[in-house]
């Protein structure tokens, strides 16, 4: 099954509604509620640590963690 969300801003990977990461399922998405194969705990679980493997990589190469300019 597929779902369409016009909250979802594809250039940024993220949600405008909450204005974070899109996570379908989150508290406060419009598809909170829903069931996933994957819990949506999980996902964000897997999601901060994403985030945070990349900002220690960051930090240890001495980068700013801003995104790159065109």
């Amino acid at each position: 099954m597929t779902f369409s969300c016009p909250h979802f801003d594809p250039y940024h990977d993220g949600c405008l509604r909450l204005k974070t990461d899109c996570v379908p399922g989150r508290p406060g998405c419009v598809l909170a509620g829903s069931v996933f194969a994957v819990p949506v705990e999980q996902r964000l679980r897997e999601r901060e640590e994403e985030k945070r493997r990349k900002a220690v990589g960051a930090w240890v190469k001495g980068d700013d963690l801003k995104p790159p300019t065109k």
